[in-house]
């Protein structure tokens, strides 16, 4: 397998999020152009850039998981020894497990109830946007899975816990 190709199929997350915060604003500069040149703009931009960013979002957020760089409140896992520390990382990796689990769960009961339903403007299928909460929660609980594994071995003291590139 090439390497750019490893690289795209590696970061995939980063690259769908990247990939629909493009289409957001390129919708969005086009349409606010073409009303401001041509008095009349496209009339699927709104809902094309609504779906394109919550996509972004969603996917981001488990991107920026990954990345551990969300927002976070460090007052309690900064004090104490070490075996504190490790064992405060494992309770958050179980919580943000259980919770993102509980929304994917959720989700798709959301999904479910919405099966009939189609956007107002394209008329296509309301799933094509609702599972963005699926796919950005799955990658929250599945980053947080690797997350516990790993912090699970580092308060077991294993000597071989290696962060892997990227994450």
């Amino acid at each position: 397998m090439s390497t750019i190709r490893k690289q795209l199929l590696t970061n995939l997350d980063v690259v769908l999020s990247s990939f629909f915060l493009c289409i957001t604003v390129l919708v969005v500069i086009v349409n606010v152009a073409l009303r401001y040149l041509f008095h009349g703009g496209l009339f699927w931009a709104e809902e094309v850039a609504t779906t394109s960013f919550i996509w972004c979002v969603f996917v981001g957020a488990g991107a920026a998981y990954r990345y551990k760089m969300h927002i976070g409140i460090d007052l309690i896992s900064k004090f104490g020894p070490p075996a504190w520390r490790a064992f405060i990382a494992v309770v958050i990796d179980c919580l943000m497990l259980v919770i993102n689990s509980y929304i994917v769960y959720l989700s798709i009961f959301f999904i479910q109830a919405n099966t009939l339903k189609r956007t107002p403007v394209l008329d296509i299928p309301a799933l094509y946007v609702n599972l963005a909460l699926t796919v950005g929660f799955s990658l929250l609980a599945l980053y947080a899975l690797v997350f516990l594994y790993r912090d699970v071995r580092k308060l077991l003291g294993s000597a071989d816990v290696a962060q892997p590139k990227g994450t």
